[in-house]
């Protein structure tokens, strides 16, 4: 019995090793000509709530491959998602993007069981932090996004800045917090949950209490507070390096958690581009790409902007919030309860709205 159970962890190791994908070798300019010689067209569906958000990268990445046509569109991750299920169940191969990049970590962790991600492991990947990849290649995090206080230090005085949940709570605040509907946002509802571990339900009912503007969507937030509509969020985000002549300030909390995750991508096995698609992957992994990210940088050799440490040494971990988004049953649960708390939300949907406006 011994033999035989030898015998098949031999053979199972072995399968294993024949199976196992290896790290991509070739350089950007390699896999640029492979892209081109393909067709060098690239389509992208990238999760998001504001259609520009993913021009900052996607920018760069025309300017550096100028020979590659990029068809990308942004939608909230659980659009894309449901039209990509849409799409392999009816098998129309038009519909399959060549790059699925979604906040919705549990779709990746169901693709790859079902084993619709290509196997794919892009240059750099040993240097990827392991919690932001699939040891088997199918998914990988291109950036982290972090989610704290965004605050316009016109409206609300840098040493008057609510850092940490009982800040909120301040009555010199009142008018001046806007919010984005947790039962709108997986991110955000990961958010409120913490609160209520902590704080429980009554720290909710007085922040709730406060009357904050509630939006559909995190950008509305921190393009309200840009532009000095209201004076902080927790709900959103910013870049870590405030922007040139801009009052709008990203900063971390004293003492409590906050929301860190790391946009994931992968190549759907039907996709018809991806020589393209593994190009893109490598680029974004590449020093090129990850020197210039906003927040969190996806390599453990690359260093964050502004003099923030690596992500590892603050309150906040990307793996909880994964581990948070694959128990369906507590996510829904609680945000039927997150509404009745807060009531339905109202307003146009985050694509569709006016960023001119205030809310």
């Amino acid at each position: 019995m011994n033999k035989l159970i030898s015998t098949f962890i031999t053979l199972a190791m072995t399968v294993s090793s024949v199976f196992a994908a290896e790290i991509e070798t070739r350089s950007l300019e390699e896999l640029y000509a492979e892209a081109v010689s393909e067709g060098g067209e690239l389509v992208l569906r990238a999760g998001g709530d504001k259609d520009d958000q993913a021009d900052y990268y996607l920018d760069m990445f025309k300017k550096r491959f100028p020979k590659i046509k990029l068809t990308h569109s942004v939608d909230l991750s659980f659009y894309h998602a449901s039209r990509f299920d849409n799409a392999l169940e009816k098998n129309d191969g038009a519909n399959i993007p060549d790059i699925i990049q979604l906040q919705t970590l549990h779709d990746f962790d169901y693709y790859a069981e079902h084993g619709l991600l290509e196997i794919y492991k892009p240059k750099n990947w040993d240097k990827v932090y392991p919690d932001y990849k699939d040891p088997h290649g199918n998914w990988v995090g291109l950036f982290g996004v972090a989610f704290s206080n965004v605050v316009n230090t016109k409206v609300i005085a840098e040493d008057k800045a609510p850092r940490d949940a009982l800040d909120y709570l301040d009555p010199s605040l009142k008018g001046k917090i806007i919010l984005t509907y947790p039962h709108t946002d997986d991110a955000v509802l990961y958010q409120f949950w913490n609160l209520k571990e902590k704080y429980g339900w009554e720290y909710l009912e007085k922040l709730i209490a406060t009357e904050p503007t509630w939006v559909r969507g995190t950008s509305m937030p921190y393009v309200a507070i840009n532009n000095a509509w209201y004076g902080a969020s927790f709900t959103s985000s910013w870049a870590f390096v405030p922007w040139p002549e801009s009052d709008t300030r990203f900063m971390l909390p004293k003492e409590d958690y906050f929301l860190t995750w790391f946009q994931v991508a992968a190549i759907p096995v039907q996709a018809k581009n991806k020589a393209a698609a593994k190009l893109y992957l490598n680029w974004m992994l590449s020093k090129e790409f990850q020197g210039k990210w906003l927040q969190f940088p996806a390599r453990m050799d690359v260093a964050s902007p502004g003099g923030y440490k690596e992500v590892r040494h603050y309150n906040t971990s990307p793996a909880d919030f994964h581990r948070f988004m694959l128990k369906r049953d507590k996510v829904e649960r609680f945000r039927l309860q997150m509404e009745q708390l807060i009531g339905p939300y109202e307003g146009a949907a985050p694509l569709e709205m006016n960023y001119s406006v205030k809310p």
